[in-house]
């Protein structure tokens, strides 16, 4: 163990350790729980992402010597690329802002001056004199977590889109197979399956486009805005080159967001720091997508029901095993698993709420429960959207004889006869049809209400999922339409 010194005394720090006595005070004063910043690489990247976009622009505006500016370049280099995964002990809970920012500095510059000297220390650079020069803990933290959801939400879009394509997939293969439609899990009138499929898709689709709007939020940051959002403690120049190098870093564009003819400058820097309600909306919008899949999954659940005793009108793939009593009860996990992730959202979402309310005064200091939330569910996410799409989606097939034989068999299609000489008469055929076993086409021969060949037009269960076909049948017969 090595002794290091701050203002507030001395503290042991291991002697492998990159990170120093601030880490070990932030991770004493925190010690909550298990979980560290070592399990979300993605804030540690962002975070020393921002500190060499920082050294950039202070050796641009000739705050910091070029030889320091690259040396945290390089530093900040090699954790990006994870080389000191283990360095942030740091707890999670509360120690967003000043813990996971300083535990960044200290390994930053003990790796810094390794490179210079080849030891570690902060004889030439210092963590907050040069690492963290015109920044705090309250600008670097949001913009980093901005960062973030920005980088998470994009898997989750391209897993949807990928959702996307096999549903209207689907719907393509199967747009001319015939099922039974169902309101209240009760008969309805046909429908086609690529009905459904393409439904399936404009709910996703519209969930999907929801959430690129908000991903847009997340490119602006509160970088320059220090402590509380005036921007004490920035050097000249700094806000002139900042943004355009932290975009350069992260390699998408981020800025300042601006507002016209604003009456207080910098409203949005103000904002940035002291609200998080922007968690909450983001987990909002992902609930209401995953939900949506999750739909079809319980859909999908019922349509699979079977062989024997249930609905059994899908086929979903065999990806694994099932029990010695029950050969196709494996079929259906990755539904399952998909309500699953729905019951993680909805407390994602409750969390991100109630953090969004608890900030106080000029800080929204009362964040890490949303942001790990959030982080962990946007993850949880992309990867079930993989495994549901690639395991069960793609490989459903449907079974058409059993979706036929329903659709003939339903005394829905009464409806037709209903619509032709009323409601009593419609009723009294779908009766009939039960009482005898029977499909309405039959009872309505057998009675003599229509001739053969009105029938199978009347009947024909692919022609009656169209609408533009069924108005032209009433057309055509307009002369034997008897209703008052």
């Amino acid at each position: 163990m090595r002794l290091e010194k701050d203002s507030l005394g001395e503290l042991e720090v291991p002697d492998e350790a990159y990170y120093g006595i601030q880490t070990v005070r932030c991770s004493n004063n925190y010690c909550v729980g298990t979980h560290t910043y070592n399990e979300y690489p993605e804030v540690i990247t962002a975070v020393a992402q921002i500190k060499k976009a920082c050294a950039m622009t202070n050796a641009e505006i000739g705050a910091l010597q070029p030889e320091k500016a690259k040396l945290i370049c390089e530093a900040a280099d090699e954790v990006i690329a994870g080389k000191f995964h283990g360095n942030f002990p740091v707890k999670v809970w509360r120690s967003q802002g000043t813990g996971v920012n300083m535990n960044v500095n200290e390994v930053i510059a003990n790796r810094a001056n390794e490179l210079h000297c080849g030891k570690r220390g902060y004889d030439f650079i210092h963590p907050n004199t040069h690492v963290n020069m015109c920044q705090s803990s309250n600008d670097v933290f949001p913009t980093a977590e901005a960062i973030v959801f920005y980088r998470l939400i994009g898997p989750v879009l391209e897993e949807t889109k990928e959702i996307e394509k096999t549903l209207l997939s689907k719907a393509e293969q199967f747009q001319d197979v015939v099922r039974l439609g169902r309101t209240g899990l009760q008969d309805a009138v046909p429908m086609t399956w690529g009905q459904v499929f393409a439904a399936w898709h404009r709910s996703v689709e519209r969930a999907r486009e929801e959430l690129e709007k908000i991903r847009s939020n997340f490119t602006h940051g509160v970088l320059g805005g220090t402590a509380v959002g005036t921007g004490m403690g920035v050097l000249p120049g700094y806000m002139d080159h900042i943004y355009e190098n932290l975009s350069e870093v992260v390699g998408f564009k981020i800025s300042q967001k601006q507002h016209e003819d604003e009456l207080i400058a910098n409203s949005s820097i103000f904002d940035g720091m002291r609200n998080t309600d922007h968690q909450a909306v983001l987990m909002e919008c992902l609930k209401e997508l995953v939900s949506s899949v999750t739909r079809i999954a319980n859909d999908l659940l019922l349509f699979s029901s079977g062989p024997r005793s249930g609905i059994n009108e899908v086929r979903l793939p065999r990806v694994a095993e099932g029990t010695s009593g029950y050969a196709f009860e494996d079929t259906a996990y990755l539904c399952e698993l998909m309500t699953d992730v729905l019951g993680e959202l909805v407390i994602a979402e409750e969390i991100t709420f109630l953090s969004s309310n608890e900030g106080q005064l000029d800080h929204g200091s009362i964040n890490s429960g949303g942001l790990i939330t959030a982080v962990n569910a946007l993850k949880t996410a992309a990867t079930a959207f993989s495994f549901f799409n690639s395991g069960c989606l793609k490989g459903i097939e449907v079974n058409r004889e059993v979706c036929e034989d329903y659709a003939v068999k339903s005394t829905s299609l009464s409806t037709m006869v209903s619509s032709l000489f009323g409601y009593p008469v419609g009723v009294k055929l779908a009766k009939k049809a039960l009482a005898e076993d029977a499909t309405c086409k039959e009872i309505a021969l057998k009675e003599q209400m229509l001739e053969r060949e009105v029938c199978e037009e009347i009947f024909d269960v692919l022609g009656l999922t169209n609408r533009e076909h069924t108005v032209a049948l009433f057309k055509k017969y307009k002369s034997i339409r008897n209703v008052d």
